[in-house]
């Protein structure tokens, strides 16, 4: 009897054992990766408070692009330095071609550009993909227009003689990449000539440009003229586009 107990028992310590065995494989292999007790030194979350306001009441380019949302469709005064300028020669220019070439083709089918624009940071050296838009900013007659459209007709707010010399009219204020401006205009996610950026853009309507001594001088608008940059007077001749429309055809 108790030969049978002793073996009894034997025999379970066995299953026990191989039970345990197989718990072993079931488990899998130990994590490679082990808790440690070394404590990291990162560094300080960076902070990301806006540039302190200018005392002249204007708005930083940050400032617009971080929290501008509640001033859309407002007007502001932005201060800022040109980082980028739209320049059509140089973004139509063939590979062949001088200054004269490109000025002939311009001249002949002013469409090839775009409307003038730039882009102003709160540093010089801000990316542009950091900078604020400003569109619809004043422009030359074209040679086209100049052609078709006789002098007291030409009365559109955003645009002047390509040879005014008179700084009391000519409202086509001079900006270079690096120069220092204030631009003020309505904050807007899209403009009159179909210009979008949800983040916001200028509308452009007047400069100071203080690293050249410019700013836009107060002109009365001609009677006839039309209210809004972009919008034709009464009676306006065809655009730039239409007159080469009609010249092709």
């Amino acid at each position: 009897m108790l030969h049978r107990l002793g073996t009894a028992a034997a025999t379970t310590l066995v299953l026990l054992a191989c039970a345990a065995c197989d718990k072993d494989k079931l488990k899998g292999p130990d994590a490679e990766v082990k808790k440690t007790d070394v404590k990291l030194d990162l560094p300080a979350v960076p902070a990301f408070d806006l540039p302190p306001a200018p005392a002249d009441g204007s708005r930083t380019v940050k400032e617009l692009r971080v929290k501008g949302k509640k001033l859309f469709e407002t007007d502001v005064t932005v201060h800022g330095f040109v980082t980028w300028a739209y320049d059509c020669k140089t973004a139509i220019r063939k590979s062949d071609e001088d200054d004269k070439a490109v000025q002939a083709r311009i001249d002949e089918d002013p469409t090839l550009c775009e409307r003038p624009k730039f882009y102003i940071g709160d540093t010089a050296q801000t990316p542009i993909e950091k900078s604020l838009w400003v569109v619809d900013v004043p422009r030359p007659y074209n040679a086209l227009e100049m052609k078709r459209i006789k002098k007291k007709d030409r009365i559109e707010p955003d645009r002047c003689e390509p040879d005014e010399k008179d700084p009391k009219k000519n409202i086509c204020g001079p900006y270079n990449v690096g120069d220092e401006v204030e631009i003020t205009g309505s904050f807007k996610t899209s403009s009159p000539h179909s210009e979008r950026n949800s983040e916001g853009l200028v509308v452009y309507k007047k400069m100071k440009n203080i690293t050249q001594n410019w700013e836009t001088p107060d002109i009365e608008m001609p009677e006839g003229a039309a209210q809004g940059a972009g919008a034709p007077p009464a009676g306006a001749k065809l655009s730039p586009e239409d007159l080469v429309k009609q010249k092709k055809g």
